[in-house]
C-alpha cells in the first residue's frame, strides 16, 4: 500500500469494543487527545458499532464527538433524535431466526424500536456490563409486537456451535441476511443490506466526501465491509484473522494505542508533507 498515492483523509469511522474503548471499558488518554487533535483541523469521527444508539451514545459524548453514529451492526445511522438511514430486518426473517435459535438453545437479543429484548436472561449481566443499556425481561419473543428491528443477536459460548450456525444461517438466508460474528461469544444478525459498509458510503454521500477519503478501523469480522469501503482499512493488532488479512494496514493492539498510531500515520503526517 502506498498511503501518499491517497486523497488525504477527512473523516474517520471506528468501532467501538475493541478499537476506542479497551476490556476495561476506557479510552486512552493518547487515542483521546489524537482524537481531539484531528477534529479540530476537521476531521470528522465517526463510531460504528453493534451496540444500539444508547449504548453507543454515552461512548461518544465521552469522547467529545457530536458526529451521527452508526449504530446496531450498521442498520441504523441516527444523529441524536432523527435517524439519517436505516435498513431494518424484514419481520418474516425475524420470527424465523428467533425459532431457529431457541430451536438450538441458543440465546437471542431483539433489538426492536430501540428497546433490547430477551426471553431469559442467560449472559445479560455479562452482555450488558459497560454497554450503558438495559434490557425488558418477556415470557416469549413470540409475543413481542414486531417493529423497527435493527438486529438479533445470537450469545454462543462454544466455538464448534459459533461455526455451526454462522454457516447455516449464511446459507438459508444467502442474499437476504448478514451473519458476521462481532465478539468471541456474539453473533450479528442483520439484513442484507445492514452492514457498518454500507452505512459508512450513506454518511460519506451525506457529508459530501469520497470513501477513499475516509479512515476506517476495528477488530472483527463485522467491520469487514467496513474496513473494505474505506480508503484505508485499518485492523486492530487484537483484531481477528479475517479482518487482518482485509485491512491495509495492522497497527498496535489496543492496548498500546494501535488507532492512535494510524490516525498519526495516515491523517496527521499528511498535514506536514
Amino acid at each position: 500500500m502506498s498511503p501518499q498515492k491517497k486523497p488525504r483523509i477527512k473523516m474517520i469511522v471506528t468501532d467501538i469494543d475493541g478499537t476506542v474503548l479497551n476490556c476495561k471499558n476506557e479510552c486512552g488518554e493518547k487515542l483521546r487527545s489524537t482524537l481531539d487533535k484531528i477534529r479540530e483541523r476537521g476531521v470528522k469521527v465517526v463510531l460504528a458499532t453493534g451496540r444500539m444508539y444508547e449504548g453507543a451514545y454515552p461512548v461518544a459524548e465521552q469522547i467529545g464527538l457530536k458526529t451521527p453514529i452508526i449504530c446496531c451492526q450498521g442498520s441504523e445511522v441516527r444523529h441524536y433524535d432523527k435517524v439519517l438511514w436505516q435498513r431494518p430486518l424484514k419481520n418474516e426473517y425475524v420470527r424465523e431466526v428467533i425459532q431457529i435459535l431457541r430451536d438450538k438453545n441458543i440465546h437471542t437479543n431483539l433489538y426492536n424500536d430501540g428497546l433490547l429484548i430477551v426471553e431469559d436472561e442467560r449472559y445479560m449481566d455479562y452482555y450488558c456490563h459497560g454497554r450503558f443499556v438495559t434490557y425488558e425481561l418477556v415470557d416469549s419473543l413470540d409475543n413481542v409486537k414486531l417493529g423497527k428491528v435493527g438486529k438479533l443477536l445470537a450469545t454462543i459460548m462454544k466455538e464448534e456451535q459459533m461455526q455451526s450456525l454462522i454457516k447455516e444461517l449464511n446459507e438459508k438466508y444467502k442474499g437476504k441476511l448478514s451473519v458476521v460474528r462481532s465478539h468471541k461469544h456474539f453473533c450479528e444478525i442483520t439484513d442484507i443490506e445492514a452492514t457498518k459498509g454500507n452505512a459508512l458510503c450513506f454518511l460519506a454521500e451525506y457529508y459530501g466526501i469520497s470513501p477513499e477519503e475516509v479512515m476506517a478501523s476495528g477488530d472483527q469480522d463485522n467491520d469487514y465491509e467496513m474496513i473494505k469501503a474505506a480508503g484505508i482499512g485499518v485492523a486492530m493488532g487484537n483484531a481477528s484473522k479475517k479482518l487482518k488479512e482485509a485491512a491495509d494496514y495492522i497497527c498496535p493492539c489496543i492496548d498500546e494505542d494501535g488507532l492512535a498510531e494510524a490516525i498519526e500515520r495516515f491523517v496527521i503526517k499528511e498535514w506536514d508533507e
